[in-house]
């Protein structure tokens, strides 16, 4: 029997783009998800942002009889996840074309416009590891340290290193350089399943307890590095001083004790005595005679007191150059909500339904009206979803020349 409006409602659709969504996510799938289960639980389905308890940083220190020991910071922070984003497919049908099976209508039309939102969401998670302040560098031909180095990173960082947890997503040029490499596809290496599956599927697998994934969402260049601070000549003030006492949770501090007039650049990273976060510079900034106000993520996790010591990353001729940017991560250090659309508009000219999968929380809205003039059934899939930066020390940026790594 012939196809008829009727097979083919808002609700098919959300759930055909539902499926579609979850097989097309890439980091998204490997990030911290759950966050949206205490905001769209019944009854509190309010509200733009999630608030997630982040954890304090605390080192154990000796107790002195009679004396103790000193009282650290208590930092746990409250980081927002805003759900602000907003995102749309939208595209039409004529009733012939509706009239088709329903295989063609998914494989033809809604695939790609899930695609099309799982992609912009992967890319926006991507763009966080910008604010990610620890940083590793590929160079020379494709090797193992290609992951042993960055990984090293992270451990140094004290990064939990539990298994399933750890990824790498790396652009398509190093991803044919990984594929050449007999750790990904020999045999004798990666036995006989790991073999087959890199050589007919071109799937990575897992090495040294990472697991490595190619999008190109990381084909992304990093600007060349220009500031004076951190010249691989020497050029600036690589030291300087926290000029009066700050408290912890700021994202602002004032330098001096420099002496010269010389420019920090977005991406800058520095460290502060006694605390061993990296944190990363967010913005532009000129320091005269060795001082100014600098403005970076995250917010310090400690208190600093007046003079403490600054000490920003040198960087040599390689790191300064433009770089494409790859990640390795664990999977809390960023974090990934939706948020379930209204259906308040159903029956009052479009049919709505959302959906939202009670395992993953991902959730999907389907809007469907019909033109009789020009017997075109307009659809619409959106998404509502917001992404934050939970813990940058949990995440670094592995950055390559583009000259490293053969091109896409």
């Amino acid at each position: 029997m012939a196809n008829i409006l009727g097979n083919y409602n808002p609700t098919f659709f959300a759930n055909e783009a539902l499926i579609q969504l979850y097989k097309a996510l890439g980091m998204a799938g490997r990030v911290h998800r759950g966050a949206e289960i205490e905001r769209n639980t019944s009854g509190r389905e309010l509200g733009d942002e999630i608030n997630i308890r982040r954890p304090s940083h605390f080192t154990a220190q000796t107790h002195v009889p009679n004396t103790g020991s000193t009282a650290q910071d208590v930092v746990g922070q409250n980081v927002q996840i805003k759900l602000d984003q907003w995102k749309e497919v939208k595209f039409s049908l004529n009733d012939q074309e509706l009239a088709y099976s329903s295989e063609r209508i998914i494989t033809e039309h809604i695939a790609p416009a899930a695609y099309a939102l799982a992609d912009k969401i992967d890319a926006d998670l991507h763009d966080l590891g910008s604010t990610v302040g620890p940083k590793a560098f590929i160079s020379g031909s494709a090797s193992t340290s290609w992951i042993t180095n960055p990984r090293k990173v992270l451990r140094n960082n004290e990064v939990p290193m539990t298994p399933g947890m750890l990824h790498y997503l790396v652009d398509s040029g190093v991803e044919a350089a990984f594929l050449d490499l007999n750790i990904f596809h020999s045999a004798d290496t990666t036995g006989q399943g790991g073999n087959t599956d890199s050589l007919m599927n071109g799937s990575l697998g897992s090495r040294f307890g990472v697991e490595v994934f190619a999008t190109q969402n990381a084909d992304v260049a990093g600007p060349t590095m220009t500031s004076t601070a951190t010249a691989s000549d020497g050029s600036g003030d690589e030291v300087l001083a926290v000029d009066g006492a700050v408290a912890a949770n700021v994202n602002q501090i004032l330098l001096k004790d420099g002496t010269l007039v010389q420019t920090l650049q977005i991406g800058d990273t520095f460290t502060v005595a006694g605390d061993p976060t990296t944190y990363i510079l967010t913005a532009n900034t000129t320091l005269a005679a060795g001082a100014g106000t600098v403005t970076f993520y995250p917010a310090l996790r400690k208190s600093a007191g007046d003079s403490a010591v600054i000490v920003f990353n040198n960087l040599n001729a390689i790191e300064e150059a433009s770089n494409l940017r790859n990640l390795m991560f664990h999977r809390n250090a960023f974090a990934l909500a939706f948020a379930p659309l209204p259906s308040t508009g159903d029956g009052k000219g479009a049919d709505i339904t959302t959906v939202t999968d009670p395992v993953t929380g991902l959730s999907v809205r389907a809007r469907m009206w019909y033109d009789g003039d020009t017997a075109k059934n307009s659809i619409a899939l959106d998404v509502l979803y917001g992404n934050q930066v939970l813990d940058p020390m949990l995440a670094t940026q592995v950055r390559r020349a583009a000259t490293v790594a053969p091109a896409a």
